[in-house]
Order: structure tokens, then C-alpha cells, then sequence
């Protein structure tokens, strides 16, 4: 039974991200669309936690490296001819990209809404013609991820009709809804496989290689930002190469997480996606 659900999995995804599934992107004439929604461990040269919120004697180098690696890839949109971008900051408190250095030709959206499932890719919609992806890490449960996790360290596993997804995939899922493809994914190698598993084969930049979860060979930050540059370029002109992610309703949502010394599990069932969402995250 279980390898017949497996091989079921493997046809819908394969289903979900063929050719000929998206929409017709805007002409060039007009510009492209983007979001390019960040993260923050899958940054180069970050290994721990302490590291990436306030307070830390090196969160504001790697705010600055984190926002260098958004300018390339806005750097990249521009060449391949988008025309209005939008970053999302998508980490902890969403105040990491530093808006006196990011790139004039995006705009930036910070902060959160409360009790918003949505709030990594707050406001994408029918309109954006591509998601990209910076700073991403792989999911809760891998060993050999850097900073690995699902939304929450609480979170043990987290699953939608029995596939595990990484934080990449949720949000992409969401987007997906809008026919809007993701393109693109920045990140140490444990998220960038992951892309590949979900998404198919989009173009991905591997920032970094996992040890562990608090360990990694990281490149150059100016290595990673000419890589991230040419990436996006080359996924925004080929959007073929994307993949609308979906998952057919109804949406079976399980969680395992922290509770106290013990676990908890919890599961509900939706044909509304954000109702699942939002019930997942009333349990972090």
C-alpha cells in the first residue's frame, strides 16, 4: 500500500510541474513580475541561530550579506527583463533585508500581519509571473540540513496529503494557487535537493554545504552573489523551467510538535488550503 501511495505521489507531482501547466508569462515588452521572498539561514556563512536575530555581534554582517545576495538576484531579474520586483522578507520578525542597501528598483515588504498564514509570501497573487527564493534550508527532521526546521523549531514533521514539505514547497503551494510558478531557489544544499525533489529542474544556487545542522563549507559571498546573478537571469528567460506546485484537495495536514517534554500530533482535513494553513500554525 505504501509504495502504490508513493508512486501515486510521483505521478500528481510530476503532473503538477509539467510543461504547458502555467500560464503564459507577460511579454518583455511589459517586464516580468517577480517576488523573491528571503530567508535567512541558507544564507552563505551562517551556521548557528544566535547569528541571524538582533543582538548578535555578526547579525548585521550577515544582514548585509543576506541583502547582497537579494540585489544579485535583482540584479539578475532586471537583465532578464523584469520590471517590477518585490522582496518579501520572510524571516522571524521579516526586518532582515536592510532597505538603505537593497536595490532601488525593488520594493520591500516588511514586518508581519497577526494571525496570517500566508506571511512569508504575504500579497503574491494572479499578478506575479515567477517566485524565487533566497536564503532557503531544508526541513524539520533533516539531519544534514543547515538550520533546518519548519517554520518553527517545535515542529518535528510537518506533512500535507502524506509528503513532507520544506518550508519552500509550503509556500509555493500557496502560489500555486495563483498559477504562479516558482523559478528559482538559493540555499545549502540540503534545501536545493529538496527543490529539486518538489519542483523538478529549476535552476538552484547552493550557497553552502551541510555537516550538520550547525555546520557547513560555505562559499564566498562573492562567488555566491555572481552565481545567484546568473541563476535568475537564466531561470527568468527559460520560465518553462518552472513549476506551478500543487497538491490536490482536499488538504490532510499533519504535524508533530514539541509539547512540554512530551509531543503532540495533530491533523485536520480542508478543501481550503489556507484553513489547513492557518491550523497549522494555531499549533506552533
Amino acid at each position: 500500500m505504501k509504495r502504490f501511495l508513493s508512486l501515486s505521489w510521483i505521478v500528481i507531482l510530476l503532473m503538477s510541474c509539467s510543461e504547458g501547466s502555467y500560464k503564459e508569462p507577460a511579454l518583455l515588452s511589459k517586464g516580468l513580475k517577480i517576488m523573491i521572498q528571503t530567508d535567512f539561514e541558507g544564507v552563505t556563512g551562517v551556521v548557528n541561530f544566535d547569528e541571524i536575530y538582533p543582538g548578535h555581534e555578526h547579525f548585521d554582517r550577515n544582514c548585509r550579506i543576506l541583502t547582497n545576495e537579494v540585489n544579485a538576484a535583482i540584479e539578475g531579474a532586471v537583465a532578464a527583463g523584469a520590471s517590477e520586483i518585490v522582496v518579501r522578507d520572510g524571516h522571524a520578525g521579516n526586518i532582515n533585508v536592510n532597505p538603505v542597501l537593497l536595490d532601488k528598483r525593488a520594493k520591500l515588504i516588511r514586518g508581519r500581519v497577526p494571525g496570517n498564514p500566508t506571511t512569508m509570501v504575504l500579497g503574491i497573487d494572479s499578478t506575479y509571473d515567477a517566485l524565487l527564493f533566497i536564503g532557503a534550508h531544508s526541513r524539520a527532521g533533516e539531519q544534514k540540513g543547515v538550520l533546518s526546521h519548519t517554520m518553527s523549531l517545535d515542529v518535528l514533521d510537518f506533512r500535507i496529503n502524506g509528503k513532507p514539505l520544506f518550508e519552500a514547497a509550503y509556500n509555493s503551494l500557496y502560489a500555486g494557487q495563483f498559477g504562479v510558478p516558482v523559478v528559482f531557489l538559493a540555499g545549502d544544499d540540503a534545501a536545493c535537493r529538496e527543490a529539486i525533489d518538489n519542483f523538478g529542474n529549476i535552476d538552484t544556487v547552493v550557497t553552502k554545504y551541510a555537516f550538520g545542522r550547525t555546520c557547513a563549507m560555505n562559499k564566498s559571498p562573492e562567488i555566491v552573489y555572481d552565481l545567484i546573478r546568473e541563476g535568475v537571469k537564466s531561470a527568468l528567460l527559460d520560465l518553462n523551467k518552472g513549476c506551478i506546485f500543487r497538491i490536490e484537495p482536499p488538504y490532510k495536514m499533519e504535524v508533530l510538535v514539541k509539547e512540554g517534554i512530551g509531543q503532540k500530533f495533530v491533523t485536520h482535513t480542508s478543501d481550503t488550503l489556507e484553513v489547513v494553513m492557518e491550523k497549522f500554525w494555531e499549533n506552533l
